[in-house]
This record gives C-alpha cells, structure tokens and sequence, in this order.
C-alpha cells in the first residue's frame, strides 16, 4: 500500500508542484503543529500561495494565536520548510 501512496504522491506532484503537495500535508497536519488546546479552538480553512487561512472561535483565540504566531510558523518551517507556510492569517 506504501508504494501506490509514493507512486500517487509523484502523480500529484507533476500535476501541481512540490509546493502544493506539502502545503496541503501542512494544512491537514494543524492539528499536530499547534496542539490539541489550540486545534479545538481553530480550523485551518485553506492554504493560497504559502498564506494559512485559519478559522477562530472567538476574539480572544485570534488574540491568542496573534501572539503564537512567530512560534507556529517556525514549527511549520522546521517540520516542512521555510517556504511551504510563510505566512498565517486569522479569520
């Protein structure tokens, strides 16, 4: 099964880029980055361009992650690179 997951991986790469495969592993693995505290309270929506739209409960959640921004982006960067998520924006 391992194998018909790297060949499709390869299919999709051609297709979209290498960037836009890792932005969408990025964007499915949120939850993992960030926590579960902050994962129940945020849904990331969408990745356009290396920019992570994300969805928060409430005012005080997009205050929280204003502040924990810096710190989340340099786990993003060391888990998928510098250029695949530059940048997150809060909804």
């Amino acid at each position: 099964m391992k194998k018909i997951a790297s060949e499709v991986d390869k299919i999709v790469t051609r297709i979209v880029g290498e960037n836009a495969l890792e932005q969408y592993r990025a964007f499915k693995s949120w939850n993992e980055v960030v926590g579960e505290l902050i994962a129940r309270n945020s849904v990331p929506v969408k990745v356009v361009g290396g920019v992570l739209y994300v969805s928060v409960k409430n005012s005080t959640w997009r205050q929280e992650l204003i502040m924990q921004k810096p710190q989340i982006l340099k786990k993003f960067a060391a888990r998928f690179g510098a250029d695949i998520i530059r940048d997150i924006r809060l909804n």
